[in-house]
């Protein structure tokens, strides 16, 4: 089964077993797994053997600091994967004030073919009901365009919505995700743009990418009517 950067993973008795055992594991992790909440996958470490998953319990902040607490299981040690949550389910827990925003993102990219997903402090608010935002909390979207014409629709939906704190990434064919944000900044003097480098993340590690390396990845294709 193929995992991906911010899935999620319900884990097995086996897996909680090793992880528990830990001496660093926090008190915290204990509720965690009566209260049968998620870990969420991560980005695999050098020295991962081919059947482990690594994952992360991303905490509830203290103090305004976030704490993560990061584990390997074995695939077979996990019970339940799914993708990151999509946009629509977690609207009813951030504020009201970013409801409706967020409501007509939803939609606008349900009729250009998109599927919005979240992931980081909205997603474990929802998930586990526990304090994780708070003024200063971005709302991290990410999607997956199939075709240029999407990832065109995609962007400007994000860009669009001034009122709200988005952040989050774009994910290429591949898995190679790319913040938004630096996508779509300004060429930089006398360098085109499609030849700029963005910070590309995968399962595996950060690179440099040119833009047009990426949009060779997706076909121009059309929106549908």
């Amino acid at each position: 089964m193929q995992y991906q950067r911010h899935d999620l993973v319900w884990l097995s008795e086996e897996a909680w077993a090793g992880i528990l055992r830990t001496s660093t594991a926090p008190e915290l992790l204990r509720q965690w797994q009566q209260e049968e909440w998620p870990a969420v996958v991560t980005r695999r470490q050098p020295d991962a053997a081919e059947d482990e998953v690594c994952i992360g319990f991303p905490l509830p902040p203290v103090a305004g600091n976030k704490l993560r607490f990061a584990a390997r299981v074995k695939a077979e040690h996990i019970a339940l994967h799914q993708s990151a949550l999509s946009l629509h389910t977690v609207v009813a827990v951030v504020p009201p004030a970013w409801q409706a925003g967020l409501q007509s993102m939803h939609q606008h990219a349900l009729m250009a073919g998109i599927k919005l997903r979240v992931y980081g402090s909205v997603a474990m608010q929802f998930l586990t009901g526990q304090d994780y935002l708070n003024a200063t909390s971005d709302i991290d979207i990410l999607f997956r365009p199939y075709q240029q014409a999407q990832l065109r629709a995609g962007l400007a939906l994000l860009h669009e919505q001034q009122t709200l704190p988005i952040d989050g990434e774009i994910v290429f064919p591949g898995e190679a995700a790319v913040a938004w944000k630096e996508w779509i900044q300004a060429a930089h003097a006398g360098q085109d743009f499609n030849q700029q480098r963005v910070m590309v993340k995968d399962m595996h590690g950060v690179s440099l990418r040119t833009r047009q390396s990426l949009l060779d990845l997706l076909p121009e294709g059309e929106l549908p009517c």
